[in-house]
């Protein structure tokens, strides 16, 4: 306790020391970036016509006499490279609309940054990729606007947008204050059991649908590939550090039909530790250690590594994101292995236990995990607002999630309220040959404030402004093949999707236990036996239950059942 107060104090002294000069750097800044977007206006292809002041442009913006300014911090990064970033879009916004969006990043650790923010009162009008426990320390110190009486007044579109969804965003009292960075999903999935598609070709291509068929498939090939072109070892199944195996423990306990590690039993939501199906996942993952198939670095490898040894040809499967078996695979080999062909690759597919009435891989919080305040030092929230009211629209999401239209670099165009993708960049996106630092160089996403993953509909095409590229995965056969594959194992658990406020008692008793099942759960896997892998599991059932897991329980228990009373 007492070292706390020394760091508080400490904290407090070095904010009133601060206080004035952060002040002047931060006008300094919002000074130098205003120099680099008049400087930007005269650059090459971004040269637009201005839009006239006081008219209603194309895409149905009332253009103000007055330039609304809206700084924003968007969090940690190179302020340099993001200043690059938004130049292009910057400039075309305030030639269109004459709206000047400006993203302020530090690099510097956020949650340091936002608690200095608030010491030093030195923030700016806007502030977004905020946790709820972040916006929380605004909200009440009494540094966030209301938004409520703006919503139906000036921002209609927003309660619209948001739809069934706004309700939950309100507060006890029925208040607004925050409004989602991201909201809404797309019908696409994030995490999946991985195979080597050549070689189970090799095989005569074995039906997979359970964690056995897997098992044995997997087996099959390991004997058949013992080692690899450099004489090393190879393994069934790996996987890298425990730092990303919260989101796994999800997903491999979805493959027995808990969603999100949890399972609803009457209501209450019970932790996997505490299920049948949260051994038999264990002692799965075990099998693959026993019989010599499973990684011994299973647990300890950072991603690099991991990635070097999926490169070299040593491992068989993965548990995980959908994405990592091609950042590691066929997005290597494509490039160093001069007689590559196209099945040489890891494919995604999904497997369910037979006791599972379905496998729920892949979770979507509809609600967003982000979120945008409009803080104290905001001199005019109306006009803010006006701005936030059209940017959610679809046109507004299409903007600043793509970049500007009808540019020559654009990848859409904009004509009589329809949207087209421009052939340009979307003949390179189909041919497989597309340069993503396009999409940094227009800007995409960097002034999103608040729109919609889900799909955009004009012109009888379906469009992605939260990510260009999700369009064609239709038309790549190997995408399309994981579309396929995993379409039945997204799921909506936007009501279960619950935090644990970090900086609570309850948050500290969290992040205690996700450390000792991380650490126990390695030791279960990593048992001689299958009877050492339920003794260890055991102990580390009662090890985390009395540590506090049943209080982790009860509470996502309460949140989840005043949810089904609150927002439905």
């Amino acid at each position: 306790m007492r070292k706390w107060m020394s760091i508080v104090l400490s904290v407090a002294l070095v904010a009133s020391i601060i206080t004035g000069c952060t002040t002047q750097k931060h006008d300094a800044q919002k000074k130098a970036d205003t120099e680099g977007t008049n400087k930007a206006s005269n650059t090459g292809n971004v040269e637009t016509a201005q839009q006239e002041k006081g008219t209603t442009n194309e895409f149905g913006w009332a253009v103000p006499e007055k330039t609304i300014n809206i700084d924003f911090y968007a969090g940690q990064d190179n302020p340099e490279k993001q200043k690059q970033a938004q130049e292009i879009l910057q400039k075309w916004l305030l030639d269109h609309f004459n709206v000047r969006l400006n993203g302020i990043y530090y690099d510097v650790n956020v949650d340091q940054k936002l608690n200095l923010m608030l010491a030093s009162g030195d923030y700016p009008e806007v502030i977004t990729n905020l946790s709820e426990e972040q916006a929380a320390r605004f909200i009440s110190r009494g540094k966030a606007v209301e938004l409520t009486p703006y919503i139906d007044k000036i921002a209609p579109n927003i309660r619209k947008k948001l739809g069934d969804l706004y309700k939950s965003y309100l507060n006890e009292e029925g208040k607004l204050f925050y409004i989602p960075k991201f909201f809404d999903a797309g019908p696409f999935a994030d995490f999946s059991a991985h195979i080597r598609y050549d070689w189970w070709k090799e095989l005569g291509s074995p039906v997979i649908n359970t964690p056995d068929d897997y098992f044995e498939v997997m087996k099959k090939m390991q004997a058949a590939h013992p080692k690899n072109a450099k004489g090393e070892k190879t393994y069934a199944l790996s996987g890298f550090d425990m730092s990303g195996w919260g989101n796994i423990f999800g997903m491999l306990n979805g493959i027995w039909g808990l969603k999100d590690g949890y399972k609803e039993e009457n209501g209450n939501l019970v932790h996997w530790i505490n299920t049948p199906e949260g051994l038999e996942m264990t002692k799965y993952i075990n099998r693959y250690n026993v019989e010599g198939l499973l990684d011994p670095d299973m647990f300890i490898n950072k991603y690099d590594d991991w990635k070097a040894k999926f490169s070299n040809e040593r491992i068989m499967g993965e548990l995980g994101p959908w994405w990592v078996s091609w950042n590691a695979g066929h997005e290597v080999w494509q490039k160093s292995d001069p007689h590559w062909t196209d099945e040489k690759r890891y494919v995604q597919i999904s497997i369910k236990a037979p006791s599972a009435e379905k496998a729920y891989l892949s979770p979507q919080n509809r609600r967003g995990g982000l979120y945008t305040i409009i803080t104290d030092k905001a001199k005019d929230p109306e006009a803010i607002m006006k701005w936030l009211n059209f940017a959610i629209t679809d046109t507004g999401s299409m903007i600043t999630g793509w970049g500007p239209p009808n540019l020559e670099e654009s990848l859409w165009t904009y004509k009589d309220g329809k949207f087209t993708y421009t052939e340009g960049p979307k003949k390179k996106m189909l041919d497989g040959n597309f340069d993503f630092t396009l999409t940094e160089k227009l800007g995409t996403t960097r002034f999103s404030l608040s729109q919609s993953k889900g799909a955009v509909v004009s012109n009888g095409e379906s469009y992605f402004p939260y990510a260009y590229d999700a369009y064609f995965n239709k038309f790549n056969k190997w995408r399309a093949m994981m579309d396929q594959n995993l379409k039945e194992t997204v799921f909506d658990n936007t009501l279960q999707s619950i935090t644990i406020p970090p900086t609570s008692d309850l948050g500290t008793k969290d992040q205690q236990i996700t450390d000792a099942l991380n650490a126990g759960w390695a030791k279960a896997v990593l048992s001689k036996s299958p009877e050492e892998c339920e003794k260890a599991f055991m102990e580390l059932r009662d090890k985390v239950n009395k540590m506090g897991m049943h209080d982790l329980e009860k509470y996502r228990t309460e949140v989840y059942q005043q949810r089904l009373k609150t927002w439905k």
